[in-house]
């Protein structure tokens, strides 16, 4: 009901990002606005930082149920192998491969 009345009335607020947290685990979802990617290797402390200035954060809950895209299982390897000079372009080339989550 409150839903309803946020949207009718044009009060939604929008989110704020999830504050910084410490480096995922694996196993775990990290998130960027709707971009979901599961993290399948070990994360070191100078990728991850640069994860969060990028604005991945870790999941905000445990069950997150908001639709949204699901990058492939290989996202993450694929930022860990490309050269930090070259990890924008693979960035952008990941975010391309992002599907539809049903």
């Amino acid at each position: 009901m409150k839903d309803w009345i946020r949207n009718a009335l044009s009060i939604r607020q929008p989110r704020r990002p999830a504050p910084v947290g410490s480096l995922p685990v694996v196993g775990v979802f990290i998130v960027r606005g709707t971009v979901k990617m599961l993290v399948t290797h070990p994360v070191s402390t100078e990728l991850w930082d640069w994860l969060v200035l990028s604005g991945w954060r870790n999941m905000p809950v445990k069950a997150d149920r908001r639709k949204g895209l699901l990058l492939p299982d290989g996202a993450l390897k694929m930022l860990i192998d490309a050269d930090p000079a070259e990890r924008n372009q693979a960035h952008a080339r990941i975010l391309e491969l992002a599907e539809s989550q049903d």
